[in-house]
């Protein structure tokens, strides 16, 4: 997706917002509202038409939502339901292995740290990233995430970055990516070189939604210092044990969401 599909994308989610404050709105409300030329206005509304997300009530009225754009908001529902499974077990991890484990969710083009041990950890750190949007490829977070999307999703988050203006989206080769999400698939979790003065280091997994392997739902990381063990000594102890605890996150998950389905 080049620089200007990711434009109109953002037109037509800014066109989503202005028609989601009234019942109806007309042209000219809109083009108040978005500061949109009409005729870029009546050409995405068209698109939206199409895609049956807005109903065009009469010329002089203008234009409403249908009730489709309610299946945009389910995958907000399902970040928070991973969230609402996995606070406990994650809790029941730290309580017996003590390190601190986070979970984060993508949004757009960053994770958002949505739960940590912090607070039970005795060896938590001393920043609390709790809410804290985190880069997708400088972190391990995100690149637990990022390796796991398909090559389609890959390539809309890098459009967002580099549309921001972020310089390591723009200056890394398409290579370098693409062996970075060799590498972490191959292993099954992702890391980051952090500076030596950082006494902390960590490891993240993805947690799949079952049956694929291109469809995360969140990453999960743990936390360690180096002082207490090198990196193939945290791998070793508790790769196996973090990657039980996402697989019974996924589980819970699937049980809530059915239930959800069935009400």
């Amino acid at each position: 997706m080049d620089d200007g599909q990711v434009h109109t994308v953002a037109k037509a989610l800014q066109i989503l917002e202005a028609l989601n404050q009234s019942r109806v709105t007309t042209l000219a409300a809109l083009h108040e509202i978005t500061r949109l030329p009409k005729s870029s206005l009546v050409r995405l509304l068209d698109t939206l038409i199409g895609a049956g997300y807005v109903v065009r009530i009469s010329r002089r009225d203008g234009y409403a939502l249908t009730e489709a754009v309610l299946r945009l908001s389910s995958g907000v529902r399902h970040r928070d339901m991973v969230v609402d499974v996995a606070r406990p077990l994650m809790e029941a991890f730290t309580r017996q292995y003590k390190w601190q484990v986070s979970l984060a969710t993508a949004e757009s083009d960053a994770m958002v740290v949505r739960f940590t041990t912090r607070h039970l950890s005795p060896f938590s750190r001393e920043q609390n990233f709790l809410n804290r949007r985190v880069h997708m490829i400088q972190s391990a977070l995100g690149r637990a995430f990022f390796a796991y999307c398909s090559a389609e999703e890959r390539g809309f988050i890098l459009s967002v970055l580099r549309a921001s203006g972020d310089e390591l989206a723009i200056r890394e080769e398409a290579a370098h990516l693409e062996a970075l999400v060799d590498r972490v698939r191959s292993a099954g979790y992702a890391t980051i070189g952090r500076p030596r003065s950082n006494p902390t280091q960590s490891f993240a997994i993805p947690l799949l939604e079952p049956g694929t392997e291109e469809s995360p739902l969140a990453a999960m990381n743990f936390f360690y210092y180096r002082s207490a063990m090198t990196e193939g000594q945290a791998i070793g102890r508790y790769l196996a044990p973090l990657q039980a605890l996402g697989q019974a996150i996924v589980e819970g998950f699937v049980q809530v969401r059915e239930a959800a389905e069935a009400a």
